[in-house]
Parts: structure tokens; sequence; C-alpha cells
């Protein structure tokens, strides 16, 4: 039982007009913490190859071991959600973020720390379905695309913070300190769970899709797996055919599962709904555009502009700030020019983005590589919102969780994809043995990791241009004109369909 002065807080906070956008706050505050703890070991990532004595390689499972774990699980979480209790889903991921990152602090081996980044990652899954679903639930939908621009910001601005931080922590205190920030901020976020968000009323019992989870974990790891490692181990690799092989024979028996079950975990049949299938492909190549192109720009920089670590966080800074204007921008824009517009809009500044990259990179000077970059990453920016918004516009609350995994889900495949499509591109014009470590290269070199890059730049532009495509193929939901109502009207009354 809380105190009696804690209770008359609560009560307050929650009677506040405000009361919707500081329950947002909370959930953002968890999002932000997942996609923090994507990326704010990367700088500690030598420190500790040293530490445990081992190989680059081996050592970014630390990275990859969360990443992909987070993706598998956003389905399972999201509809664990649905059925539990949104609340209750994510306070219980955000004290396994928090009961994880203790032990990353502890590790004692290279082993234990990538199995407790794993960890890491279960917590981390419940993220993201939450703040999506209550970003649904509690604003209308003219409101709404302002929300998850909002939440999409966090998503992109996030990454760019957490090379900050983490350049800070591991400086002064090595790379163990670096765990130590996510107890920090977790307990605020706890604190503000307790106090702002509500607890959904009890509904009729409902069963949990062991069998499906199971299935479409058996079918993403591998596919996701496979496609991270693709680069360094060979698409004709082995281990790539045999762990694509076994998630594909996964995916498949999912499929066949979902499609039999009584209450399955996934609802196949909301794939037959174009405000749920079309914004998710174009979602998908979305994240392999900008996945891929963010995992080789630092390589550019070093490689052929010879930047230091300063000189490169400054050289991205652009990105993280057209994301963090875009985004929320796009949501604002979303009732006036309508969801389908936006979406369309966005996909064609992308190619357009992803072309004047491309051209820049051949002249190896930074003015003209910089109108490409912002151009590109305004694209991608505006996209998400819009393609968050429509796939849940159609969706029942009881499938909300679950549907608005999905283009999380989507852009962390298509992410996979394009990081190990694009990294494959470069390969082929330039010697193994140049790394982004190797810092500036000769001149012949540097002309042949550009030429590298002006080909990656071109694939993604190509994979946008099917993103486009699928953009085109999106009904209006939100704006004038709109005809599709939306499921879920919001805003939802305190303590109903959390």
């Amino acid at each position: 039982m809380l105190p009696a002065r804690v209770r008359a807080v609560r009560a307050r906070l929650r009677a506040s007009p405000r009361w919707r956008w500081m329950a947002m706050t909370v959930v953002a505050g968890g999002m932000m913490l997942s996609v923090l703890n994507i990326s704010i070991v990367n700088i500690a990532l030598p420190d500790i190859s040293r530490d445990f004595d081992a190989d680059v390689s081996s050592a970014g499972w630390v990275v990859t071991g969360f990443l992909v774990t987070q993706a598998v699980l956003l389905p399972i979480a999201g509809r664990a959600g649905d059925l539990y209790g949104r609340r209750r889903i994510f306070v219980l991921g955000v004290l396994v973020m928090v009961l994880a990152s203790v032990l990353c602090a502890l590790a004692w081996n290279e082993p234990s720390l990538v199995l407790f980044r794993i960890l890491q990652g279960v917590g981390a899954s419940a993220m993201a379905p939450t703040a999506y679903a209550y970003a649904a639930i509690l604003f209308p939908p003219a409101q709404r695309g302002l929300a998850i621009g909002i939440l999409t910001a966090i998503i992109t601005v996030a990454p760019v913070v957490s090379l900050n931080i983490a350049g800070v922590l591991v400086g002064i205190w090595g790379w163990r300190s670096v765990f130590w920030f996510t107890p920090v901020v977790g307990a605020l976020v706890l604190a503000g769970a307790a106090l702002v968000m509500h607890r959904r009323p009890p509904g009729p019992k409902r069963p949990f899709d062991l069998g499906g989870a199971a299935l479409a974990a058996l079918g993403l790891f591998p596919i996701l797996t496979a496609l991270t490692g693709a680069a360094t181990w060979g698409w004709a690799s082995p281990q790539t055919l045999l762990l694509m092989a076994l998630g594909a024979v996964g995916l498949a028996l999912f499929a066949w599962r979902e499609s039999r079950a009584p209450d399955p975990m996934v609802d196949l049949g909301l794939f037959r709904l174009r405000t749920v299938r079309n914004p998710n492909v174009a979602g998908f190549c979305v994240g392999a555009a900008m996945f891929g192109t963010l995992l080789l720009l630092p390589f550019y920089f070093t490689a052929v502009l010879g930047y230091s670590d300063v000189m490169l966080s400054l050289a991205i800074t652009p990105v993280a700030l057209s994301f963090m204007v875009g985004s929320p921008m796009s949501g604002r824009l979303l009732s006036r020019v309508g969801s389908d517009t936006m979406m369309r809009v966005a996909l064609v500044l992308a190619v357009a983005g992803s072309l004047v990259l491309a051209f820049g990179f051949g002249f190896e000077a930074y003015p003209l590589v910089l109108p490409g970059m912002v151009l590109l990453a305004l694209g991608l920016a505006t996209s998400t919102a819009p393609v968050t918004t429509t796939v849940i516009h159609e969706v029942p609350e009881g499938r909300l969780g679950v549907a608005s995994s999905l283009p999380n889900v989507s852009r962390y495949a298509g992410g996979a994809l394009g990081g190990a499509l694009l990294s494959t591109v470069v390969a082929m014009t330039i010697p193994a043995s140049v790394t982004a470590e190797d810092g500036l290269v000769s001149a012949p070199l540097r002309a042949l990791v550009a030429d590298g890059m002006r080909n990656a730049l071109l694939v993604a532009a190509g994979i946008l241009v099917l993103g486009a495509i699928a953009a085109f193929r999106v009904p209006r939901v939100i704006g004038p004109g709109a005809t599709i109502v939306a499921r879920i009207q919001g805003p939802g009354a305190p303590g109903g369909g959390r």
C-alpha cells in the first residue's frame, strides 16, 4: 500500500488535463531506454574486447544479441500487453532491463555479457508496442500522428545522444559504467509509471498462444541472425544458408498454426487490410535504407575524409537534427495534408536524397555530401509517423499491441537486410583488408570506397522505390477526404484499455 501523500499526488496527476502527455512522457522514457541500449555500448566495444581478450567480430554479438532478441520478441510482447495489460508488461520490461543492465555491469567474461545483453533485449521488446499502443488509445486520430512523430524522433535521436553519453562514461569510469545508466533512468521511469499510468480493469481471460510465439521466434531469430552476419560470413556460406532455411521453415509453420489457431498471437487476417499490409512493406524498405546508410556513413567519413571520432560525431549531427525536426513535423501535418500524401512525399523525398547522396560521394568533400544526407534523413524521418498511424488505424484494441509492433519488426528486418546488403555492395569494390579502424586510406583506395558507397546508395534508392510503390497503394486514413473510420477513436478514459 502506498503512503497517503503519494496516493494524493497520484490522484492529482491523473486528474490533470495534461495527464495524457504525462503518460506519453513515461512510455517515451521507456522507449528511449530501449533505443539507447542498442548503441550505447558501441563506443565501449574496443575496451570490452581488450578486457575479455575477445576479437572484434565476436564482441559484436554484444550489440547483435540485444538487437535480434528485441526484434524477435516485439510481436510477442505486444500480444502479451493486449492480453494481460500494457502497464503490467511495460513495468515488467523496464524491470528486466534494469536487472539485466546491472548484470551486464558485473559480467565476468564475454559469454556472460552477451547472455545478459540478450536478457536486456527481452526487457526492451516491451517498450515500442506499449508506447505506440498508448499513442493510439490516449489520443484521437487527428492528434495521434503528432504523438507518434514524437516517439519516432526519440527513436532516431537517442542513438546519437547515446554515443555522447557513452563517450563521457567510458572515458571517465570505463566500459562498465555505460550499463549503470539504465538503472538510474529506469528508476525514474518506474516512478512515473506508478504515478500516471492506469491499470487496465480485468477483462475476459484469453489464452496466450505459446505455440505461435515459439514458432515466431524460431522463424525470426535465425533469419535476422543470418542477415546480420551475412556480410561477414558470406551470403552463400553454410551458416547463412542453414539459418535462412531454418527461419523459413519456422515462419511457414508459424503461418500454418496461426491460420488455424482459435485465438492466434498474430491474426494473419490483418494483412488483408491495405492499411496494414502496404505500410509495413514501405516500413521494411525504409528500415533497409536507413540502417544500411547509417551503418556505412561513419566508414566513409573516416576512410575517405579522414575524420576523427569528434569530427565524425559532428558530421552525422545533421542527420539527428533532421530526424528531430522531420518526425514531429510529419505527425503534425498528417491531419492537414493526409496520411497517404505524407507517406508518399516522404518516400519520394528519401529516393531523391539517396540519389543526391550517391552523387555527392564521388567528390570526397563534406559540403557536397551534406545536402543528400539531410534530404535522405528528412525523407526517412517523415515516413514513420504516417506508416505507424496507418497500420494501427483499423485494428481493434484487443489486437493493438501486436499490430503496433509490426512496423517495428518490419523496420528491424529491413534494417538487418539493408545493413548486410549495402555492406556487401561496398565490400565488392574494396580490398578485404580495409576496415573502419584504418582511418584515412590512400587516394586510390579512397576512390574505391567512394565508388562502393555510391553503388550502395543506388541500391538503397532502388529499395526505396519499392517502398514508394507500396506507399502509393495505401489509402488515406487521416486528413481531408479520409473515409476509413478508426477502430479506436480515443482518447481513452482513465483506467480503461490500458
